[in-house]
């Protein structure tokens, strides 16, 4: 009677994390995609910029790019925020597979004959589902350390664009600069 009431708890488990879970994949790797492509275009568009020195005349355009970037990377560290629901989610996932699979591992101590197969085999359905949670947490991981690096990447071109404002776009460059350093040192205080 036990073995029948794991395998509904078990079946109950799997389904919803699995629609949890792929309605939360989905809206990550779209975003995710979405974001790199952006990345990729903004560092881009900033050394275009500095190497075309036409266009290091239109002070207006430097701070809309500038501006853009900026976007760019506080929309990467909100993706970086839905990665880590992600695992979350994952490890949760897997967390509530360690849990089934040492309630298994009773009742299969616990049964006997044809039963005791039933549960040896839903041990390792779980089992097997716990270790693709555990690669993709493996895999979200190594996710991570791109996003990181992402975002170093964009910050980097971000401050070095906003220095090149400063040096080459005159008097206005100089004062928007300015500008931005007093902005940032009221928002610490």
């Amino acid at each position: 009677m036990y073995w029948v009431i794991g395998a509904v708890a078990v079946v109950g488990v799997v389904a919803w994390l699995n629609g949890e879970e792929e309605r939360a994949c989905a809206n990550y790797h779209a975003s995710s995609h979405r974001l790199s492509t952006e990345t990729r275009h903004r560092q881009q568009q900033i050394a275009e910029r500095r190497a075309n020195y036409a266009k290091n005349q239109n002070f207006y355009e430097h701070i809309e790019l500038h501006h853009a970037s900026h976007l760019t990377a506080d929309a990467l560290y909100k993706e970086l925020e839905n990665h880590k629901r992600i695992v979350s989610i994952f490890k949760n996932k897997q967390q509530s597979f360690g849990q089934c699979i040492a309630e298994l591992k009773k009742q299969r101590d616990n049964a006997h004959g044809a039963q005791k197969q039933v549960v040896r085999e839903q041990l390792q359905q779980m089992r097997e589902q716990f270790n693709e949670a555990k690669n993709y947490l493996v895999m979200l991981a190594e996710e991570k350390e791109r996003k990181l690096i992402d975002i170093r990447q964009i910050n980097q071109a971000t401050r070095e664009y906003k220095l090149y404002i400063r040096d080459h776009c005159g008097e206005k460059g100089r004062d928007w600069y300015e500008r931005g350093i007093e902005r940032a040192r009221l928002r610490m205080a």
